[in-house]
C-alpha cells in the first residue's frame, strides 16, 4: 500500500511539474531586435497582410491586424455573434514598437474581439501557445537589418551640386592685321603700274591713269 502511495505522488508531482512548465502564458509578448522601428514595422506589415489580416489602425508606431476568426470551443460560450448582425469574431494583433539607445522594443497583444449577448465588442485574452510562430517572429526580427549594416548612403547627406559659370570665348575675327611690310609693298607696286600706265598714256590718249 505504502508503494502504491509512494508511486501515486510520484505520478502526480510528475504531472504537476509537466503542466506548469508547458502552459503557456498570456500577453502581453515582448521581444526585441537591433533593427530600427521603422524598418520592424515594414517586416511586421507585410507578414500580416501576407497571412491575410487587415490593418484596422495605425498611429506611427502603434497598429492593430485583424481578421474573421472562429474562437475555441472553449471560448465560443462568451460570444453571440450569431444574432449580432454585421458583427464577427475576429482574432486581433496590437503592436507597439519603442526604439530607445539603439534597440527597438516590440510589444505583442493578442487578443479575441466578439460581440456579447447585447451586441457591444468585448475582448478576451488570447495566449500564443505556437511556440514555432513565436520563435519565427523572433528570427523574423533578428534578420531585419540594423545601423550597422545599413549602406553608407542611406544615411549620408547629398552633395551640393555646384554650378560653374560658363564663360563664352572670345569671338574671332576674320580680318587679319596688315603688317608695315606688307602695306609698303603694296605702295610701291601700285606707284610702278601708274608709272607704266603714263608711259602708255603718251602714245594712246584714250588710257587715262588713276
Amino acid at each position: 500500500m505504502k508503494r502504491v502511495l509512494i508511486l501515486i505522488l510520484a505520478i502526480s508531482t510528475l504531472a504537476a511539474a509537466r503542466d506548469k512548465k508547458a502552459k503557456p502564458q498570456p500577453g502581453p509578448y515582448v521581444f526585441t531586435s537591433k533593427s530600427s522601428a521603422q524598418t520592424l514595422k515594414v517586416l511586421i506589415v507585410q507578414e500580416n497582410l501576407r497571412e491575410g489580416y487587415t490593418l484596422d489602425s495605425d498611429n506611427q508606431f502603434q497598429f492593430r491586424f485583424s481578421k474573421p476568426a472562429q474562437m475555441p470551443t472553449i471560448d465560443a460560450i462568451f460570444m453571440a455573434s450569431s444574432v449580432c448582425k454585421g458583427m464577427t469574431t475576429r482574432k486581433v494583433w496590437s503592436y507597439t514598437l519603442v526604439e530607445l539607445d539603439g534597440t527597438t522594443k516590440v510589444t505583442v497583444q493578442p487578443v479575441w474581439e466578439y460581440p456579447d449577448d447585447y451586441c457591444q465588442p468585448q475582448t478576451k485574452e488570447f495566449i500564443w501557445s505556437r511556440t514555432d510562430e513565436i520563435a519565427a517572429f523572433q528570427a523574423m526580427l533578428d534578420k531585419a537589418p540594423n545601423s550597422a549594416t545599413r549602406a553608407p548612403t542611406a544615411t549620408a547627406a547629398p552633395t551640393p551640386v555646384t554650378y560653374q559659370e560658363q564663360v563664352e570665348p572670345a569671338r574671332q575675327t576674320t580680318a587679319q592685321p596688315i603688317s608695315p611690310d606688307d602695306s609698303s609693298g603694296d605702295a610701291a607696286r601700285r606707284a610702278k603700274q601708274h608709272a607704266a600706265c603714263l608711259v602708255l598714256a603718251k602714245d594712246n590718249p584714250s588710257i587715262s591713269c588713276k
